[in-house]
């Protein structure tokens, strides 16, 4: 992709919710004017009631961990359109993208296989994601640090994505939003909301993105559709359905990356537009969610609360995956696999719980009590290809004209998956007051799995029983200081397989969390300062790939990490928001030695956005994104460097706004994760356009 194509800037029509959320209110000054007012509160990182840590009702400044929000706000101000460049923003989280197709996420060193919708979800199966989701349908997005053995009891000591999906308004909404920019990407959403009746009210979002990358023959097409129904049966009951799809493809995607080092030993160095798939490797990710939700109140204290879950993956490629170490002068020297895959994810989880409040010693307590049952299916099939399977290439593989050969090679016994998994739990939460500045919160999820079913000829039969405790601890010193702690443990089932191909087993951690918060601005924005310290038993590390079948070989080894967070979110003062956090990460193997050094030791992320007061409707803002420098081995691949974007928005009436979105204003290269050895180049500098219509 020429850089001249880089710069292209448009504007044009419309916007989700959130221009209607923050639609500012017209003052009439006189029968033939008017003047925007940009007043209207606008929060980053929403410290008000968040249940995802415990399902209490609990502010951010009351959980004793860190919690870090992507408000409504930050998403429409920074257009963070897809979850991958939403997560990038999340202080402490590095967003792994080892290919265009698959996505890692780590967050204190470790990997993040959490993923919930409103409170419920099960881990990933395979410890990544796939395709690319998009933000259109989701209200907000809570982000839990530390290990949350009481939200799922399976999970690693890292964080907890939990997306908060839009919901009804009891008043009519309407809004709608067209933008245009860099590499001819086009975009249109539409959200309309509001009461059908008396007693039903509903919501439907649709979004349809579509354009080429700076990658070259690399370009995408995504549609989205989310719809939700809430019902009052009666004063006291709320019967809620929903279903949403996610289809995303891709062509030239790549499977792998671009080497990190030529044949010699030295590093690479690529045109930031190179890649290593043909115009024929492609990638079809269709994830459709569905549920059925029933919220039934006891007075004014009590509520029971039951959703059925299924969700459901189903995806397809065509792969070119290049590997090896090419010559430095020709090129030549890769070795290719050809395959088309082929595999279907499906989830049905149901969840059912009490909560509740009541008096004791004189002062108010909180309960929560509930079951969790998940029934997980995977399938999936690799059919290679004899033309391609491992065979050298020549050096002109980065021009894209390697051919699309037969595939032809099929072994069901040793090219397929078929997984079958239940999940049952049991869990409690409390909070309990002894003082009134003093809280204690206690509680225990017992989760019991069972797997059966074979992956590429390994054997996937696991059994396991675990109960995981969660303590926490809250003390207000004085009013808006807060001191916390807090420990939890969890476990997690792998699909991985040693190298004799038994099951890797269940990996085992604990994670312990101390801090300070403090509130400024009227509680509006709150500062965290935390210690945290995390270990792991048993983590699959991954050893080698098996050229028989193309199956993965892990080890299990012992990991832990620690280090220091500190994070700022909120209106820190009038007019000005806030998202910012510093990390510091020590991360160690069983002998002491430094491990997983593709992650970054240190990250500082900020975002920020001011309603400027002399100019009516104009609201400007900014982000950074700094990272230190990160290896492959024992080789520094990538140095520290920084990323900015900008942004302005401005309200030509109550109706219609203009916005434009600078991307990496400075045109920084740099390298996406290099985890698997190998690396494709970030995004360069790039900018989007965009008219917002709201009523």
């Amino acid at each position: 992709m020429k850089r001249s194509t880089r710069y292209a800037i448009s504007l044009s029509l419309v916007s989700l919710y959130s221009g209607l959320a923050n639609a500012e209110p017209v003052e009439q000054v006189s029968e033939s004017s008017e003047v925007i007012s940009l007043d209207s509160l606008r929060i980053y990182g929403e410290p008000e009631e968040t249940k995802s840590a415990t399902k209490l009702d609990l502010t951010i400044f009351e959980t004793p961990q860190i919690v870090s929000v992507i408000s409504q706000d930050q998403i429409e101000d920074f257009a963070l359109n897809e979850v991958n460049d939403l997560l990038k923003y999340v202080p402490g989280v590095t967003v792994e993208q080892v290919e265009t197709g698959r996505t890692y996420y780590t967050a204190r060193g470790f990997d993040i296989v959490n993923f919930q919708y409103d409170g419920i979800g099960v881990p990933f199966s395979y410890g990544l994601t796939q395709g690319h989701d998009d933000t259109a349908m989701y209200e907000k997005v809570e982000v839990i640090k530390g290990a949350s053995g009481l939200i799922t009891g399976l999970a690693n000591p890292s964080a907890t994505i939990n997306f908060v999906r839009k919901r009804p308004t009891d008043e009519f909404q309407a809004s709608a939003k067209a933008s245009y920019g860099s590499w001819n990407t086009r975009r249109v959403d539409a959200d309309i909301s509001g009461p059908i009746n008396d007693r039903v009210r509903g919501r439907l979002v649709v979004a349809k993105e579509k354009g080429d990358s700076y990658l070259d023959r690399y370009s995408t097409d995504r549609d989205v559709f989310y719809g939700i129904v809430s019902a009052d049966l009666t004063d006291s009951t709320e019967l809620t359905f929903s279903h949403s799809v996610n289809d995303h493809h891709s062509d030239g995607n790549s499977s792998g990356a671009l080497p990190l080092f030529y044949s010699d030993g030295t590093l690479t160095d690529y045109d930031e537009s190179t890649n290593t798939a043909p115009s024929w490797a492609q990638q079809d990710v269709k994830q459709t969610r569905s549920f059925i939700e029933l919220e039934q109140r006891i007075g004014d204290d009590w509520a029971i609360k039951a959703m059925y879950t299924q969700n459901k993956q189903e995806k397809q490629w065509n792969s070119l995956y290049l590997a090896g170490n090419p010559d430095p002068i020709t090129e030549s020297g890769l070795t290719a696999q050809a395959s088309d895959y082929k595999a279907q994810d499906k989830e049905k989880i149901f969840d059912l719980y009490v909560s509740g409040k009541f008096e004791l010693a004189g002062r108010e307590q909180e309960v929560v009590a509930g079951i969790n049952v998940a029934d997980i299916q995977l399938t999936g099939r690799s059919v290679y290809s004899s033309t391609w399977n491992y065979d050298p290439i020549g050096g002109n593989w980065s021009a894209g004209l390697t051919p699309k050969p037969v595939f032809d090679v099929y072994d069901a016994s040793q090219q397929s998956t078929d997984i079958d998994q239940e999940q049952d739990s049991a869990y409690f939460s409390t909070r309990l007051r002894p003082t009134d500045r003093l809280s204690v919160l206690l509680g225990a999820r017992t989760v019991k799995i069972d797997q059966d079913g074979i992956s590429y000829g390994a054997p996937q039969k696991v059994s396991d029983t675990e109960t995981v405790p969660y303590a926490g601890l809250t003390y207000e010193v004085i009013d808006g200081t807060m001191l916390y702690g807090s420990y939890s443990e969890v476990f997690k089932a792998q699909t991985w397989v040693d190298a004799s191909l038994a099951p890797l087993g269940p990996v085992k951690g604990e994670s312990r969390e101390f801090g300070v918060k403090q509130e400024f601005n009227d509680g509006n924005a709150v500062l965290t300062l935390a210690r945290f310290e995390s270990e792991q038993e048993n983590f699959g590390e991954y050893v080698t790939r098996n050229v028989a079948t193309g199956l993965n070989i892990y080890r299990g080894i012992e990991l832990q990490s620690k280090g220091y967070e500190i994070e700022l979110s909120g209106e820190v003062i009038d007019r000005l928001n806030m998202s910012a956090g510093y990390t510091y990460l020590n991360m160690e193997d069983e002998n002491g030695d430094d491990t997983r050094v593709f992650i970054p030791t240190k990250q500082f992320k900020l975002a920020a956005s001011y309603q400027v007061p002399h100019v009516n409707g104009l609201n400007i803002g900014g982000g950074v994104r700094w990272q230190n420098e990160i290896y492959y081995g024992d080789t520094e691949v990538q140095g520290s460097y920084a990323l900015v974007d900008l942004f302005a928005q401005y309200q030509l009436n109550k109706n219609v706004s203009l916005a434009l979105n600078l991307y990496n204003v400075g045109d920084e290269k740099y390298l996406e994760s290099p985890q698997w050895g190998q690396a494709n180049y970030g995004a360069p500098r790039s900018a989007i356009g965009s008219v917002t219509w709201t009523y």
